[in-house]
């Protein structure tokens, strides 16, 4: 099994870094809900993690996906088929999730920048975990307007595309807490840089948008920011967003 840490930031949420992407588990009145489910091979990570929270994944409520990248939908169809539970996404990203279509970089696209430090080793990473054939989620439905009473916790969905056409964060008012995916990272394999920052743009679908993406959190309430890659944040989104922007992407 892969390590991963886990953290309790505030009561009933549970944070969990992989060996290079996070998840999240938040406690609801019904069961656990989880945000994310890592790469292919960070499948027994995910389930220890459930289990170190005091679950199973039959107990799963729901799952919940930022954007449909490999490796933050790597366990989702598996997971939600032994747990039974739905999977919900912005409209947008259903198509990405469904693997309809395909937003996520390829090899090609990182062919110039092997020569960058941590770029190739990061990239090996992905293959060997599974990133490049994450199993679609033919049952993913849009995020419902109902979703405090369907999941038993209050969450909100804060549309924030640009890394992907449908990418989004997840607001939970009652713990001050702002799940952001990709949207912005405190660290990445391919960085040297950590803090708050932007993904190196080759990793946007679209980087002019993921750079206004960053206005956005502005005005979401919240003290800690959870990403989907690097250590949490115990900060406003508007700092973690206005120190993200000031740093520029390294390539």
């Amino acid at each position: 099994m892969v390590s991963y840490r886990l953290s309790s930031p505030v009561a009933g949420m549970f944070f969990a870094e992989g060996p290079s992407v996070n998840w999240v588990i938040v406690a609801g009145s019904r069961g656990p809900v989880l945000i994310d489910t890592g790469y292919p091979a960070d499948a027994d990570a995910v389930r220890a993690s459930l289990h170190e929270s005091g679950w199973q994944v039959s107990d799963l409520v729901a799952i919940l996906i930022t954007h449909g990248h490999g490796d933050h939908i790597g366990n989702a169809a598996a997971l939600a088929d032994e747990a039974g539970c739905p999977v919900y996404a912005d409209a947008d990203e259903l198509p990405n999730i469904r693997r309809e279509i395909l937003e996520q970089v390829g090899v090609s696209d990182l062919l110039p920048h092997l020569f960058r430090p941590g770029v190739a080793r990061w990239a090996l990473h992905a293959i060997k975990a599974g990133g490049k054939n994450a199993v679609p989620v033919a049952s993913v439905l849009p995020f419902p307007e109902d979703a405090a009473e369907r999941l038993g916790v209050e969450v909100a969905a804060v549309r924030l595309p640009g890394h992907t056409r449908g990418h989004s964060g997840y607001l939970l008012p009652a713990h001050d807490v702002l799940v952001v995916g990709d949207a912005l990272v405190t660290a990445h394999p391919t960085s040297p840089l950590h803090g708050p920052q932007l993904l190196p743009t080759v990793f946007h679908g679209s980087p002019a948008s993921a750079r206004e993406a960053l206005g956005a959190l502005g005005g979401i309430p919240a003290r800690i920011v959870l990403p989907g890659h690097g250590p949490l944040l115990r900060t406003t989104p508007a700092d973690a967003a206005a120190r993200a922007a000031a740093s520029a992407p390294v390539f």
